[in-house]
């Protein structure tokens, strides 16, 4: 899954006070003696009408019509003045009508899912391009690996430039690229250029995955955000399978290069979209653009004040180099150190690398080797893969209602434990699903049985990746981009190796026991939700960076 999964802007550093009041005394223990190790700055505050006690500062933290009333009142004055959001000012995303909010949610996961149709639709097209150009079929898997690759590293280059630029132009420049890079690979003469430019194309398409969950933080409250979040989770999971359902008709009856003219039209038109509908959502950056207008305005009036105002963020603010210091180097930090960016990364590594690695098993599965389906035919199998998260999202609300009941018991604060119910269970639908799907997977068995297997793979990995991503999303608050990073790193380059290997593995082993290999695997990973779900509040405790955010009483975007 896509983000907030989002993208590396975490460096608005806020510090959870950790005093006796806060945490019992046995907890109190087990922290280090001196914290400044832990890279923390100061809490940005709350929008209010008050000085703000920032450790040994006092920061004047005011609205726009306040700052200007204050200003007027004393034309003289030289104190600092920090514009914030008021309570119900406009302009701050979380305050727009639910209307705007969601048709934003809707549009960028849309971004979500056609990128992954981009992604896995030349898998449809491989046994052509085979033939035109006269190479293996290991060879055009590259096709899907090197676009897979670019999803893997594009995140570590644009989520800097989100959060320095803002969402929106980064957005806007990147999927105008990758529209322009479907013509090369449209009149390709050879196979170098479809896997040079493929992986060009994961670079700029991987933009929905840097700022996408971004996107939806920037708009929704933590406690509000449940159908977003399952809006942004299904546009990540019934992406990658929808792909093959759309272009597997296209390929068997007007050839390859169409289909990369009908990316580029479909992709073209959510550009246009998006240029004329799409505002600027991250907060830093509406705050700053409010600042220069207030300041003109005070500067219009003659105001003391023009040359003192700044936004709330001015004194956390960093360059470009600062912040691609940090996008290259916090993730691997994060994989390394933290129990539960390294289990969330190589789970969710696991499950994308058999979506992907499916590209190239379905075929063999329902193809001329199989059950003899044409490539349109093999093409509809995904439907299962596809159907299978939209089920599950339809019972996403439970979860919501579990969180939500946990969240009122504890005093209105988060419980990212909580947001791991539903993977209980979903985390035995994918070893169940893998053996169902191979041992149904001889041709005197009916066609639909594997498809229905499918279907409850899909659901399962709805299920765990939307958990998963909400609860690393939760305990690190301000630094899950960076935690998100890493899990997306790990995920989408094991998403591009599976692929490789994946035919040869099937035929090799055989179908049915080759999905039974995946089984197995899938079986070594069951504990993790379990562990997240009755240990995590221990695990958290323990880590540097979740400890911070223990309480679970901010709920700034990330």
């Amino acid at each position: 899954m896509n983000q907030h999964p989002d993208h590396i802007q975490d460096e608005q550093r806020s510090v959870t006070t950790l005093n006796g009041s806060q945490l019992s005394a046995d907890r109190r223990e087990t922290l280090p003696e001196d914290l400044s190790a832990l890279e923390k700055k100061i809490e940005s505050p709350q929008p209010g009408t008050s000085k703000i006690e920032h450790a040994d500062t006092d920061k004047l933290m005011l609205s726009e019509e306040e700052a200007l009333a204050r200003a007027q009142d004393h034309p003289q004055d030289e104190e600092p003045i920090y514009l914030t959001f008021s309570k119900d000012d406009k302009e701050n995303p979380r305050n727009w009508t639910h209307g705007k909010k969601y048709y934003i949610t809707i549009l960028v996961s849309t971004l979500n899912v056609l990128t992954c149709i981009c992604a896995g639709g030349i898998s449809s097209a491989s046994t052509n391009i085979a033939a035109e150009f006269n190479v293996s079929a290991e060879v055009t898997t590259l096709g899907l690996s090197m676009y897979i690759l670019g999803f893997a590293l594009g995140p570590m280059f644009f989520a800097p430039l989100s959060e320095y630029w803002g969402r929106n132009p980064i957005y806007i420049w990147a999927w105008f690229l990758l529209v322009i890079f479907q013509i090369p690979l449209a009149l390709a003469t050879n196979i170098e250029t479809i896997v040079v430019c493929r992986f060009i194309q994961g670079f700029f398409g991987s933009i929905p995955l840097t700022n996408t969950g971004g996107t939806v933080s920037d708009l929704w409250a933590r406690n509000e955000c449940g159908n977003a979040m399952a809006i942004y989770g299904l546009s990540s999971t019934a992406g990658p399978p929808i792909a093959l359902v759309i272009s597997g008709y296209v390929v068997q009856n007007k050839g390859w290069r169409l289909l990369f003219w009908i990316f580029m039209a479909i992709l073209g038109g959510f550009w246009i979209i998006m240029v004329l509908t799409l505002p600027e959502t991250r907060h830093t950056i509406i705050l700053d653009k409010k600042t220069k207008r207030v300041r003109k305005a005070m500067q219009k009036q003659g105001l003391q004040a023009a040359s003192n105002i700044r936004d709330a963020n001015a004194d956390e603010k960093k360059g470009l180099h600062t912040l691609f210091a940090i996008t290259l180097t916090r993730p691997f930090r994060f994989l390394f150190t933290e129990p539960i960016t390294f289990c969330a990364a190589i789970y969710n590594g696991f499950i994308y690398g058999i979506v992907y690695l499916f590209n190239e098993a379905f075929p063999l599965v329902f193809g001329p080797t199989g059950h003899g389906f044409s490539t349109g035919e093999w093409g509809l199998s995904f439907l299962g893969l596809a159907i299978g998260p939209v089920i599950a999202a339809l019972f996403h609300p439970l979860q919501e209602r579990y969180y939500l009941r946990r969240a009122s018991a504890n005093g209105g604060k988060g419980s990212p434990e909580a947001r791991m119910w539903m993977s209980l269970g979903g985390a035995f639908f994918l070893p169940i699903s893998l053996f169902w799907f191979g041992w149904t997977s001889y041709t005197r068995v009916a066609w639909i049985v594997p498809i229905i297997a499918s279907a409850f793979f899909g659901a399962g990995i709805y299920i765990i990746i939307l958990g998963i991503l909400n609860y690393v999303v939760d305990s690190y608050q301000t630094y899950s981009a960076s935690a998100l990073a890493g899990v997306i790193l790990v995920r989408n380059l094991v998403g591009a190796g599976f692929p490789l290997f994946g035919q040869q593995m099937y035929e090799k082993l055989g179908y049915e026991w080759a999905s039974t290999l995946l089984a197995f695997l899938a079986i070594l990973y069951i504990p993790i939700p379990f562990i997240f779900f009755y240990k995590g509040e221990t695990i958290r405790l323990r880590s540097p960076w979740a400890r911070e955010h223990f309480n679970q009483d901010e709920d700034k975007p990330h």
